[in-house]
């Protein structure tokens, strides 16, 4: 069987779909893309002119490289990539400044972008407080990366599969509920005088059920179904994210059969 998505739920910041007929192999490759490889815009360096504030510049530059930025992947090249050499241009970096007084809690959303359209995903994050006669005016510059590279540069906060079992009662069973009393995920119910499996996503395979079968009547089997779970940053819509990383993942398997063409 080809391999396909099922989604389960989506909304803006997170995602559940079901992974089918994959190796445990290309699930982890899958998700290994979505946090390593899929570039997203973080700030890399910042210009301090004047910080009068409690926080050491260090301190504020490395909480605005965290703060996630709406990221255009038509816009912008990575560095190594781009025409200016990794020198820094338009097409490869934009700036956001600010120049605020206290007293005032300073938000993400205090930042003015060079373009409108790229700006820092969560309007509303707190960077800090200045208080009276206090001054903050700096010029932060971003750039495309990748997780591989560092935190900052992950589209995604959360992403991790499991192994969706396929769990087999056989007409052995005594319905003893032994079963369903051991399981710690409340995978199994009883109904119509008969022990069912009310919900197989929660399985974690523990195999506690099957400790406590006297009967052997239960059979829990992987399969190659993996339940994903995956929460964005804001950087980039999940989907994008997703199937930006399967692009990743077929350039890489067409430049290893390239290489071994090449060897043989």
């Amino acid at each position: 069987m080809k391999p396909k998505i099922e989604i389960l739920e989506e909304s803006n910041f997170k995602i559940k779909f079901i992974l089918k007929s994959v190796s445990p192999a290309l699930a982890n490759s899958f998700r290994r893309a979505m946090k390593a490889h899929v570039p997203t815009l973080a700030v890399d360096y910042v210009d301090f002119y004047v910080n009068s504030s409690y926080l050491y510049d260090e301190i504020i530059a490395h909480r605005l490289g965290m703060l996630p930025i709406k990221t255009d992947l038509e816009k912008f090249n990575m560095q190594s990539e781009c025409v200016c050499g990794g020198e820094g241009c338009p097409n490869c970096q934009i700036s956001f400044r600010l120049n605020v007084e206290g007293p005032k809690v300073v938000y993400s959303g205090d930042f003015i972008s060079d373009d409108p359209d790229i700006v820092f995903a969560i309007d509303n994050i707190p960077v800090l407080e200045l208080f009276e006669g206090q001054q903050l005016m700096l010029e932060a510059v971003a750039r495309l990366g990748t997780g591989r590279e560092h935190a900052k540069f992950q589209p995604v906060s959360v992403c991790a599969y499991k192994i969706i079992p396929e769990i087999t009662i056989t007409d052995d069973c005594n319905k003893c509920k032994d079963c369903i009393e051991a399981c710690p995920r409340d995978v199994f119910e009883f109904e119509d005088n008969r022990i069912k499996v009310k919900d197989v996503l929660n399985c974690s395979l523990c195999m506690e059920c099957v400790k406590v079968c006297e009967q052997n009547a239960l059979r829990v089997e992987e399969t190659d179904s993996y339940l994903f779970t995956v929460e964005a940053t804001g950087a980039l819509p999940l989907r994008v994210v997703m199937r930006k990383a399967l692009e990743i993942l077929k350039n890489k398997a067409e430049e290893m059969n390239r290489i071994i063409e090449e060897i043989q």
